[in-house]
């Protein structure tokens, strides 16, 4: 891409006019003859179609109307055999064949509408619409669906629409096709002569193909002189191009001009950059003469730093006996840090010691209470049996009454009547079972209190081990807190022996004040200085960068790698 850097920008900005519209006429283009081949091409398949519609009403018209019963009985009282058709009379017949009438109709003026019909089978006839192995997938697969009514198949070149034919009685079509033992003439053929198929209603007797071809018919409408969309829009999309171009040129032809000028402005901005490099020339010699009489004000104070030196060291040794002593508290700190640590663990096992006891309770409560509900409800049950027993034992002695007076005729009765008894003793027996389920449900929740009485005593013994425990840890924590209290006191005393040797400190302090407000004042004015040195640097490189900057890429931009005249 040099020649690309080598250009200017009002070359560079009619170059990427002249590209994107290029490229958007290329999309356009592109996408237009997208959308034209495919809409030809959905076109071919609803015309196909619309043949296919006009077909099956033709047929089924054909059908309605009835003419090939009618033809079948005239015949055969005319004739005794197929034999004696003559062809004007098969003509005649087969003109009254729904499936004949479909084909000739499919057939007609195909060549004019630029379309191909053909008819194929499995078991045809006529040989010439035996389908062939690609027409067999089709057959097959409207074969195996029979609630598919159409296959539309796109080749590229050719574009076909299939649809199933099949057997229909209501049609007519089994006159020819069904069982022998319906022949006209007995013999097992239909009125024409072919032999029968014994073909049951539904059955798929063949597919209609109507096939276009693409290629043909877009030469055909080239030559009937019809201009398509897409020489229309290359156009439009050409002279929209030269408008866009030109409309650019006139844009950018101002801007450049002002760019030109800032950067003619740009060049100027050197004397300012001069004026800055003196600036710290005359700052940078008075930093010089500061820090000389800086240096003459460090010698004093080296001297009173010398007389501190011996103060200073005392003061080092008591720091190093205070920092030991330190140390060794934050040992023991530590110490009792774990020990603290391990007495809240301990705490936390109790709680949760105690959780656990209180949620044992409450299952065992609740256990109790789903017991309790059992017994009650079979003490009711247990109540209604009795009364249930105490009816049945009377309707037993009132039944054994009234067929004692009956006599003879009362034995049936007292059959009843034994049997009511019977029941009544079943009655008793369940009673008898239910109080044994009383009692085992009351050995259950004996149980269950006896086992959770032992587990709430485990709980809670185990509870006071942890609380003992607990107690202990604490106490280990009192003693350690103890040992970091002596050495803090120890580190105290310490201290003061550092403050003692401060105080010695001081005098030589003094000599250093005075001698640092000497400093002080030369070096606030270096400090001074060097701002005023600082600043103009900075100012002077942050100017040239970003000038160098600025003017290297707008040159580049607007004259590009070509040097300015």
């Amino acid at each position: 891409m040099e020649w690309f850097q080598r250009i200017g920008l009002r070359e560079k900005v009619l170059l990427t006019v002249v590209v994107t519209c290029i490229i958007c006429a290329s999309a356009s283009l592109g996408v237009g003859v997208y959308f034209k081949n495919r809409e030809f091409r959905e076109g071919l398949v609803s015309k196909a179609q619309t043949i296919h519609s006009r077909i099956h009403v033709a047929s089924q018209y054909v059908a309605k109307q009835g003419g090939l019963a009618n033809m079948v009985d005239f015949y055969k009282k005319k004739y005794k055999s197929s034999d004696e058709l003559t062809e004007e009379d098969k003509r005649i017949i087969i003109q009254q064949v729904p499936i004949y009438a479909a084909m000739r109709i499919g057939a007609v003026d195909s060549e004019k509408e630029m379309y191909s019909f053909r008819v194929f089978s499995n078991e045809p006839r006529n040989k010439d619409n035996q389908a062939t192995p690609e027409e067999m997938k089709i057959f097959n697969r409207f074969s195996g669906d029979t609630n598919l009514d159409e296959i539309v198949h796109d080749s590229g070149r050719y574009v076909t629409v299939y649809r199933p034919v099949r057997i229909k009685e209501k049609s007519g079509c089994l006159t020819c096709h069904g069982d022998p033992l319906t022949s006209p003439w007995g013999n097992g053929k239909d009125i024409l002569g072919q032999k029968m198929e014994n073909w049951e209603d539904g059955k798929l007797h063949g597919v209609f193909a109507i096939t276009s071809d693409v290629k043909m018919i877009a030469a055909e409408n080239q030559d009937a002189g019809k201009i398509s969309a897409t020489t229309y829009m290359s156009g439009f999309i050409t002279v929209g191009a030269f408008f866009a171009l030109t409309m650019a040129y006139f844009i950018v032809r101002s801007p450049l001009e002002t760019l030109k000028n800032v950067t003619i402005n740009l060049e100027n901005s050197k004397a300012l950059l001069m004026q800055a490099s003196e600036q710290i020339g005359e700052a940078s010699t008075d930093l010089a003469s500061s820090s000389k009489q800086q240096s003459i004000s460090l010698n004093d104070t080296a001297t009173s730093v010398k007389e501190m030196s011996s103060m200073i060291e005392s003061n080092s040794m008591n720091a190093q006996e205070a920092a030991n002593a330190s140390i060794r508290s934050k040992t023991k700190a530590d110490s009792g840090k774990a020990v603290v640590k391990k007495m809240i663990d301990s705490m936390k096992v109790i709680d949760q010691s105690n959780q656990d006891i209180v949620e044992q309770i409450n299952q065992s409560n609740n256990e109790l209470k789903s017991i309790i509900q059992v017994i009650s409800e079979i003490e009711n049950k247990t109540k209604v049996i009795n009364e249930i027993v105490f009816q049945t034992k009377l309707l037993s002695f009132n039944a054994s009454v009234e067929a004692s007076r009956a006599g003879e005729h009362g034995k049936g009765f007292a059959v009843v009547a034994e049997e009511i008894g019977n029941l009544a003793q079943m009655s008793g027996k369940a009673s008898l079972e239910i109080s044994t389920m009383l009692e085992e449900s009351m050995e259950k929740v004996d149980r269950i209190i006896e086992k959770t009485k032992a587990n709430v005593d485990s709980l809670v013994l185990s509870g006071n081990e942890k609380i003992e425990n607990g107690v202990m840890t604490a106490k280990e924590c009192g003693d350690v807190l103890e040992e970091i209290f002596r050495n803090v006191s120890n580190v105290t005393k310490i201290a003061s022996a550092i403050e003692t040797a401060g105080a010695e400190q001081a005098e030589g302090i003094s000599e250093i004040n005075k001698a640092l407000d000497e400093l002080h004042q030369v070096t606030q004015k270096n400090s001074h200085t060097g701002l005023e040195t600082a600043s103009a640097a900075e100012k002077l490189a942050s100017e040239s960068r970003a000038l160098n900057i600025i003017v290297s890429e707008l040159s580049q931009t607007i004259y590009g790698d070509k040097k300015k005249s």
